[in-house]
């Protein structure tokens, strides 16, 4: 696919994706430090990338065997092994006591001299009620809730270094003080036609929000934004910001449940779209992204969560 695109003049999916794994908003009020997007070698970096984006394909290798959350993870890893400033001291860094299995450190690594350490997620949640609780937005699959996810961030994932277990698995020069801080990504989506854009204390003003509505709303009328065209997304493509007009359908609100209704036949998984708005430019970015889900999902997420406490 980067061959065919490359010969089009497109930039590759994952020079596109990277981009939006560095520049898009923080979920968290907390967001990560150091700020290296903010550095001027990643904007070299990119520039670079964007002439030759061949050293990105290869580091990401065979892209069949990634799930989302992996290829977030080797977009984040490669970005920093580009940095000159970075020096990368543990990846994916398994933490066992004896024969058991306590954690995964995700990324431990030295910025001039001083130590940090981030947990990487990729996360999209549907307010499935009141839009100020952590425990009202839940993953499209059923399995995942925001509350749940960041308890076990802050009271697990985050404090994994301070074990005697981790320190052990370390280096020397690695058992200095280190900063820990999450690198979450990804985006909120409130049900179709709510003018407040509510969210819990824990959520950054800036994150990213998208909409939801099931099937039948969505031929009833449901309020979106203007749109000339759209893209059913893979799971991969849930993080591209930008398309070219020939990788996604023109159409309007027909076309649109037309697409949807024949993917949801299939699957009771919700569908990702992603509106786009003509610019008389050659690439179309993505203005809103839309979950529609089969009418009963909404009943399915309630029942899946009924009764359940925090962090459980």
């Amino acid at each position: 696919m980067d061959d065919v695109q490359s010969e089009r003049n497109h930039l590759s999916f994952a020079l596109r994706d990277l981009e939006w794994v560095i520049f898009s908003p923080s979920l968290l009020s907390t967001g990560p430090e150091p700020d290296l997007a903010a550095m001027p070698e990643t904007a070299a970096l990119l520039q670079q990338l964007r002439k030759d984006s061949a050293p990105l394909k290869a580091w990401l290798g065979d892209m069949t065997k990634l799930n989302l959350g992996r290829y977030f993870e080797r977009l984040v890893a490669f970005w920093l092994h580009h940095l000159p400033q970075v020096k990368i001291l543990a990846l994916n860094l398994v933490i066992r006591k004896e024969k058991q299995t306590i954690g995964e450190i995700d990324l431990i690594f030295d910025v001039d001299g001083a130590l940090y350490h981030w947990e990487l997620a990729v996360k999209f949640y549907l307010n499935t009620g009141d839009g100020t609780a952590e425990a009202a937005f839940v993953g499209p699959g059923l399995h995942d809730r925001l509350d749940k996810k960041l308890h076990r961030l802050f009271t697990h994932q985050l404090t994994l270094p301070a074990r005697v277990e981790t320190q052990a698995a370390l280096p020397a020069h690695a058992l200095t003080a280190m900063r820990s801080s999450p690198y979450l990504k990804g985006r909120l989506f409130q049900p179709a036609g709510k003018t407040v854009k509510l969210r819990p204390e824990t959520i950054s003003p800036q994150a990213p929000y998208g909409l939801w509505c099931p099937i039948s709303e969505l031929r009833e009328g449901a309020e979106l934004p203007a749109f000339s065209h759209f893209r059913l997304l893979e799971k991969k493509r849930w993080i591209t910001p930008v398309f070219y007009p020939d990788e996604v359908i023109k159409g309007d609100r027909a076309a649109l449940i037309h697409e949807v209704r024949l993917a949801l036949q299939t699957s009771r998984m919700p569908m990702l779209v992603a509106l786009m708005q003509e610019n008389n430019g050659p690439a179309l970015p993505v203005t809103k992204q839309l979950f529609v889900t089969p009418d009963n999902w909404l009943s399915r997420a309630r029942k899946a969560h009924d009764g359940q406490k925090f962090g459980e």
